[in-house]
């Protein structure tokens, strides 16, 4: 079924937990075809995703709240809403939130390359209120085409 242009209700889209943050799947490559996945992340301020790599997947950042800090191979930009980033495969890359209101969306091309079910995956192996086990992220990330490449970043000082 070909459902390019299907319309949400907040309540019809699935929420998984990740690392302390909560990303709804907003748009689903099943949503547009295989074209791309949007993610809209939300959590503490301090969320941070390890240093990464997708061997598949180009990755775009938008700041909607808040401040986020994103890393983007040897860069660093800081920014509030409106802020934009892009991760083309191959570069490294992470995101921090540095507020306690920073909402982030992800854009992910193609859809449903690997993040749809990588995020599930996470989201299972690191129920909330666990401390998150950096080996076994690294071993599911890589399952679905991502490599961790480094810790996720620190908290600003």
């Amino acid at each position: 079924m070909d459902r390019t242009n299907p319309s949400h209700r907040a309540d019809e889209v699935e929420s998984v937990g990740v690392l302390g943050g909560t990303y709804l799947y907003t748009m689903t490559g099943r949503d547009t075809s295989g074209r791309f996945s949007l993610f809209d992340v939300t959590g503490p301020e301090g969320l941070a995703a390890p240093v990464h790599v997708h061997d598949h997947e180009f990755e775009a950042f938008y700041v909607v709240a808040g401040t986020v800090t994103l890393m983007l191979g040897d860069d660093e930009h800081t920014g509030g809403p409106g802020s934009f980033g892009i991760a083309p495969v191959g570069m490294s890359h992470s995101f921090r939130f540095d507020s306690p209101d920073a909402r982030l969306l992800l854009i992910v091309t193609p859809g449903d390359a690997g993040h749809e079910a990588l995020f599930r995956a996470l989201s299972e192996a690191s129920p909330a209120g666990s401390a998150p086990d950096f080996g076994r992220i690294g071993a599911i990330a890589a399952a679905h085409g991502t490599r961790v490449v480094g810790p996720p970043p620190s908290p600003r000082s």
